[in-house]
């Protein structure tokens, strides 16, 4: 896909997380940003990959999910399982942040607009935030 579509995507992201930003960190249970990805070109991709996680997790952010079919760790874990409906994405990741001003905190970080063209030339994203479900009280 184009730098433009990845753009649009990531602009899409950032609209979901302003209107989550507007509630406090909290007993919330936080957001999680899910993220369907196919890598274009590996070797810049890694590079994203291995500069991305210490900015994530400056932020607060953790890796809850990193797989995929191509994904470069020999842990079988980290492998994409298919089980029904077809759908066969290249790589899934989801985040876990405790608040939505932490994940917004991420994608403003000056570190991270440093390298996130690392990503958009390398591989196009499908994503979603979500708000952690929580049992009625």
């Amino acid at each position: 896909m184009s730098i433009r579509y990845s753009l649009i995507c990531l602009a899409s992201l950032m609209a979901m997380l302003s209107a989550c930003a507007s509630s406090a960190p909290s007993k919330d249970g936080g957001v999680y940003a899910i993220l369907e990805l196919t890598v274009h070109d590996e070797q810049t991709y890694e590079q994203y990959r291995q500069e991305v996680k210490p900015i994530i997790e400056r932020y607060g952010g953790k890796y809850v999910v990193r797989a995929g079919k191509k994904f470069v760790s020999d842990n079988p874990t980290s492998r994409l399982l298919n089980t029904s409906g077809g759908w066969s994405p290249d790589r899934i990741i989801v985040l876990h942040f405790d608040s939505a001003e932490q994940l917004q905190s991420f994608f403003d970080a000056p570190e991270y607009t440093d390298i996130v063209h690392l990503r958009t030339s390398s591989s196009s994203m499908k994503s979603i935030l979500v708000r952690a479900y929580l049992p009625d009280e």
